[in-house]
């Protein structure tokens, strides 16, 4: 009966909803602490996708009966390799930042890799129920854990890193454990049937593909790496909440092209822009109203809203790229995306780099609306030109 009433996409709602409180909650830190969270959170999430070799999205986009064919021991040992390049990454960009903490960020890195993929195989076999709510609980544990942490006056940016890494392991055990479980009930595994070559094409796959996640990840996140070291803790806290709060409003777009990537059947796939942007639009608008109100309550977020709204247009454009890009994907194949995300990224690099160093967070929220505006056209058209189909469904 639960089932019934909650679908997935309520609980993908739900989860998210949480994580917005969570970042609500975590401005009672004072900025600068709050900057020293935000460090800590964005190299584990960016060095998990730039190490993990984006293994949840190719496990997603794969073929009926890849898995069977490739055998276990090959998803493992591609795991494996990840994990390593997660905790590398995350520590270098730690490092770059001048924030943050090496082994919370590491760790909480490979957490997020092994969730990442566990999620992935949880999608495959539409466990979209099971998995949402475990995103929605790993929410609401956080949530309580900072609440408590403020209610004793534990207002220590490194103390709460520390709580958001005990979430995402725990997340990544159950997730696993869950995985395993699966496997376990669906009997014997058969001998996998995969030649070299086949083994080869996977990895073409993994490279082409890791090459436009990585870009795509540099294209939103290393404007926060960059107002670190160019702005400081303080500036970072307040940009990172602006963040945030708009990244909420792409909730459908996320639930809509997870959707797609989990389709069997590419012909079924229609086009969703304009529905997640409808979707959006309102949930933004909010989003900005409620950081306005929060800069009169907090007058170290003060300039929040400010940020956020130069943020609007760049997210409304991103939730449509979001439904474009997974439609390109199983549509044509990851050439098609990875050439899109370089470009994007091209462009924001230099943006970054022009406006962070002069203007700080102002200059970092209106380079991503740019940046993000420009990877939405770009799918579009490159989405048109590969699937007449769709077009045709377009019209």
């Amino acid at each position: 009966m639960v089932r019934r009433i909650v679908s997935p996409e309520r609980l993908y709602l739900a989860a998210l909803a949480l994580t917005g409180l969570a970042a609500l909650l975590s401005v009672t830190l004072p900025a600068a602490e709050r900057g020293e969270l935000a460090a800590t959170m964005v190299s584990a999430t960016v060095g998990a996708a730039l190490g993990g070799l984006s293994v949840d999205t190719f496990l997603l986009s794969r073929p009926a009966g890849w898995i069977m064919s490739r055998g276990r021991w090959w998803i493992v040992g591609i795991l494996a390799v990840s994990l390593v390049l997660t905790a590398l990454a995350a520590a270098l960009l730690t490092t770059l930042a001048g924030l943050g903490s090496h082994p919370v960020g590491m760790a909480a890195g490979c957490a997020l890799t092994v969730a990442n993929t566990a999620a992935s195989l949880g999608l495959r076999l539409r466990r979209f129920w099971f998995v949402y709510a475990l995103r929605a609980a790993g929410g609401a544990v956080l949530v309580t854990g900072y609440a408590l942490l403020w209610r004793y006056h534990r207002l220590d940016g490194a103390r709460w890193g520390q709580l958001w890494l005990g979430v995402q392991v725990l997340t990544a055990t159950v997730l696993g454990g869950a995985v395993l479980v699966w496997a376990r009930r669906s009997g014997p595994v058969p001998a996998a049937t995969a030649g070299r070559g086949e083994y080869r094409a996977d990895l073409l796959a993994v490279g082409r593909l890791h090459v436009g996640v990585c870009a795509q990840m540099l294209t939103y996140r290393l404007s926060q790496v960059l107002v670190a070291r160019f702005a400081g803790a303080g500036p970072l806290g307040v940009f990172a909440l602006a963040v945030a709060a708009l990244e909420f409003a792409q909730s459908g777009a996320v639930v809509r092209a997870q959707r797609i990537l989990a389709e069997r059947d590419p012909d079924a796939i229609g086009d969703h822009g304009r529905e997640v942007v409808r979707g959006a639009a309102p949930i933004a608008a909010l989003a900005v109203a409620g950081l306005a109100v929060l800069g009169v309550l907090a007058p170290d977020y003060r300039q929040a809203w400010l940020l956020g709204l130069l943020l609007l247009p760049g997210t409304l454009a991103l939730s449509a790229g979001k439904t474009w890009s997974a439609a390109l994907l199983k549509r044509a194949d990851e050439r098609a995306t990875t050439a899109v995300a370089l470009t994007t990224m091209g462009v924001s690099v230099v943006l970054y780099v022009l406006l962070i160093p002069w203007t700080g967070a102002v200059g970092a929220a209106v380079a991503s609306s740019v940046a993000y505006a420009v990877y939405a056209v770009r799918t579009r058209r490159r989405l048109h030109r590969s699937t007449p189909a769709l077009v045709t469904r377009m019209a």
